[in-house]
Parts: C-alpha cells; structure tokens; sequence
C-alpha cells in the first residue's frame, strides 16, 4: 500500500517537472504531434498572427543571401547630423537659441507651420515645428508628440533635436531634410518614377514603421505627405510627423477617430480598436499610389471615400498597373484586406518578395534601363 502510494507521488511530481520545463515540454509536443494529436491548422495560423501582431520586437530582420539582398540604391539613408536625444521643452523662447527663418516656410498643416531655423551656437541647420496650442488639450498633444519621438532612433524616422514651450504654442526642432515628398515624383513631367523606385521606398518606409512597431508605437497619420526625401536626388527617405502618434499598449484597447479620409483603415472608420496593422493598411495605400498616382479609395466626397473602404471596394484594373509586377499586386492584396488581423507585419512585409527578391530586382533594374535608353539598347543589339 505505502509503496503504491509512494509511486503515484513519484509519478505525479514527475508529471508536474516535465510540464514545468520547456525543453521537456516541447518534446512531450512534438510526441503528441507524431501521435497525430495535432492543434489544427486554423488556430495555429491564427495564434501565430496574434503573437506576432501582440510582440513585433519578436520579430526579426530576414536573412540577407543572394536571392533575398535589397536592391540596390543610393546607399544607407543618412542619419542625423546628431545623437539621438532625450528631450523635455523648456520654457524659453526658441529665438534665445535659434535664427527662425519667416520666410523658408518648409511646411504645414492642423498643427501650424514648420520653418526653415539655424541654431546660433553652432550654426547646424534645422526645422521649426511652431504648433499652435490654443488650450490643455493642444499642448498635451504637442507633448504627447515629444514623448512618442523621445523613444524612436532609426535612420528612417525624423528626429527631434530641442523643443521649447510658451504661453501659445510648443516649438519642436526637428532634424533637416529637403528633398520634398516622394508622390511629387510622380507628377513631376521630369521624373519617372519605376516600380523598383517605389521598391526603394516601400522596403524604408517598413524599416521604419517596424522599429516603431518594436517600440509599441503607432504612427496612425502615414501618407504620402508625412515621408520625405532626405533630399531631391536621391530615393532615401524619412517618416515625419508624430502628431497622431500613439503608444500601444495590447491590454488597453485603443480607438481613434482622426486621419486623412482616403488614408483611413476600415477599423478607424468604424471606430473599431486599432493596432500594428492599422498603420500597415496605409502603407497598402501609399504603394497603390506610388505605382499608379491613382488614390485606391478616393471618392467624390468624402462619405463616399469612407464607403469604399468600408467595402474594401479596389481593383489593379487600371491601365497604370499593366506592366506592374505580380509580386508587386500580391504586396498590395496582403495589406489592403478588411480584416486587420489577416495583413501582414511590417517585418513579414520586408521579407515578401517584392520587397525582398534580389533576381525580380535585377529584372526591374535591366527593364528601367531599357525604358531610360532605348537608342542605347539598340546600338547595343546591333
């Protein structure tokens, strides 16, 4: 009896040590598998997403060989002409410090104007965000936007260099850039924009949107007014503006009901919870864009635009997608999908072929060449 008594205890300590260990664990998994007691399919791709949607800083780089390098370029995208700070607005008048330009306005929008300045002790050059904060909830904002940059250091996102606080709006100095917004390419009669240059584009803007992911921050406002060219000859770019910016925390449910219509996801039209994947819907949009210049949702009014999202109403039927690659309609319907939880990650977005893919790259380039000069090629036939 004592004996038998002795061997359940044994045996159910023994149980509760092999569960308790994750080795030994996953083997007991793995016999279970062999066994044919496996999860089914479904749910194992569902808890997949759901984990690498709930910790994007699981998530890793792909593996650079031959067939998956980056295309090449004009080089890594400069960082900024100083280290990453940590910044608290001081109650001082930005001219104590800095030249303001009136005139080189650079930008603008909701917030107010971004001028051209120079810092006077060094005479690095820089951007002035003047938001006007007309109360409580504008200046918390204006902060909230200090904070959410505070904790962002990649060569891909503008960084912020000092900020300064008065009775009637909150200035940000940001780092410089000049090279003006990657879509006026498109409408500009001198430039022709390629699908490998919206490649380059595309592979940046998801090096960005992944560190944020990383650091559990939404951008919530990507459009093609908020990337910008380091400068005009080259493709390197930077993602501005964190006005809309929000820290995501998994446990707290987030909604939001701001934005630009034609960019808006489908969950923040209905005002629906928002995450990682809200971000990545605009980033669908902005390489539609980039690919066609057609805007995918756009409607007459703007009822109309949330309808057509609301009903993921768009096609690649245009005439301006017709030499447009496979891979490239295949990116495009893996983010612009109603349902958030199915598109991809920015992270499973740079390993799609697309983004990925060094022989379709290498194709892209000889097509481009051949496009660019076509007397060349046929001199070099002859």
């Amino acid at each position: 009896m004592d004996v038998s008594l002795r061997r359940k205890e044994v045996w159910i300590i023994g149980s509760v040590c092999l569960l308790s260990s994750p080795v030994l664990w996953r083997v007991l998994r793995s016999m279970m598998t062999l066994g044919g007691h496996r999860q089914a399919p479904a749910l194992e791709d569902t808890q997949a997403k759901e984990d690498a949607w709930s910790h994007p800083g699981l998530e890793t780089a792909p593996a650079e060989d031959k067939r998956t390098a980056p295309p090449s370029d004009d080089g890594p995208v400069p960082a900024a002409p100083f280290d990453h700070r940590i910044v608290t607005a001081k109650q001082a008048a930005v001219t104590s410090f800095y030249t303001v330009s009136r005139t080189e306005i650079l930008g603008g929008g909701r917030f107010g104007q971004v001028h051209k300045c120079e810092e006077k002790a060094t005479g690095l050059k820089l951007a002035a965000k003047i938001i006007k904060t007309r109360g409580a909830k504008d200046k918390d904002e204006a902060k909230n936007e200090i904070n959410v940059m505070n904790q962002l250091d990649h060569v891909n996102l503008i960084q912020l260099y000092d900020a300064f606080e008065s009775k009637h709006d909150i200035v940000l100095v940001l780092e410089y850039v000049d090279g003006g917004e990657p879509f006026d390419r498109i409408i500009d009669d001198n430039c022709s924009l390629t699908e490998l240059d919206t490649i380059l584009f595309i592979r940046q803007i998801c090096e960005g949107i992944r560190h944020m992911h990383q650091m559990y921050v939404l951008h919530l406002d990507l459009k093609p007014e908020n990337i910008l060219c380091v400068n005009r000859d080259t493709k390197q770019i930077k993602i501005i503006d964190f006005g809309l910016a929000r820290r995501y925390k998994p446990r707290e449910k987030l909604k939001v009901n701001f934005g630009t219509p034609e960019f808006l996801a489908p969950e923040v039209v209905n005002y629906d919870f928002v995450s990682f994947p809200t971000d990545m819907w605009s980033v669908g949009v902005i390489t539609y864009m980039l690919l066609s210049g057609l805007s995918p949702f756009l409607g007459d009014t703007d009822a109309e635009t949330l309808n057509n999202i609301l009903a993921c109403r768009w096609d690649l039927e245009d005439a301006e997608f017709q030499d447009v690659s496979e891979e490239a309609r295949e990116f495009i319907s893996k983010l612009l999908i109603k349902e958030k939880s199915w598109r991809i990650s920015a992270s499973k977005a740079l390993k799609h072929p697309w983004l990925s893919d060094h022989q379709l790259h290498s194709r892209l380039s000889a097509q481009k060449r051949k496009n660019c000069c076509p007397d060349a090629q046929d001199l070099e036939a002859k």
